[in-house]
């Protein structure tokens, strides 16, 4: 079942139901992919008990929902989904204290991600190549910039046009994707934030 783009949260109790860390950490995982409890239990190293608890509020409250039930050793097992791969509140929700720290922990995960990646990412990945020595076979950077609200929501918009221009983008379901025999699989994280600590110099 392919996931909506964007999901609004109408309620209070639905903003509770994700201001949690924990169940911040689970959606993130769930708008990835199809997990059970057992298998989000031993992603995230809680118990079943724990993980349950916060399924069945995510679930009560229209967050996830279960897209397939699969039969193992005489136990249905449910496979749970975001049912969006973005959440944002209504404007009557707003502004929210409960969302300043979900939104923190989200840039946070997105971190751990990517770090991940890069631990466990091929040799190959980071070897240079003198035979291609102007051509990028992979980035990183940090920026420091300043812009107006309109003209970083421009720059937002003209990246996602780019990368829809230039690469053929995975979607949210596995396997999905075919590539020609020429392309490469990258993983590129991007983030920024307002920041007004002006005492950390960056170049």
């Amino acid at each position: 079942m392919k996931l909506t783009g964007v999901y609004k949260i109408k309620t209070h109790e639905q903003l509770k139901a994700i201001a949690d860390p924990l169940r911040t950490k689970i959606l993130m995982n769930l708008v990835k992919d199809a997990y059970t409890g057992q298998q989000l239990a031993e992603l995230l190293d809680i118990t079943r008990n724990n993980i349950y608890f916060h399924l069945k509020e995510l679930e009560k409250h229209g967050i996830i929902h279960v897209v397939r039930k699969e039969e193992k050793n005489g136990i249905v097992q449910k496979y749970y989904r975001a049912v969006a791969s973005r959440f944002i509140p209504e404007d009557h929700l707003l502004p929210s204290l409960d969302l300043v720290e979900t939104s923190r922990q989200v840039f946070m995960e997105t971190l751990d991600v990517t770090r991940t990646k890069i631990e466990n990412a091929s040799v190959s990945s980071f070897a240079l190549n003198s035979e291609s020595e102007h051509y990028r076979k992979n980035i990183a950077g940090t920026y420091r910039f300043h812009a107006t609200q309109e003209n970083f929501h421009a720059f937002v918009e003209e990246f996602k046009q780019l990368m829809h221009k230039h690469f053929t983008m995975e979607t949210a379901e596995p396997g999905s994707t075919a590539l020609s025999p020429e392309e490469k699989s990258y993983y590129m994280s991007l983030i920024a934030f307002q920041d007004d600590q002006e005492d950390i110099t960056i170049r």
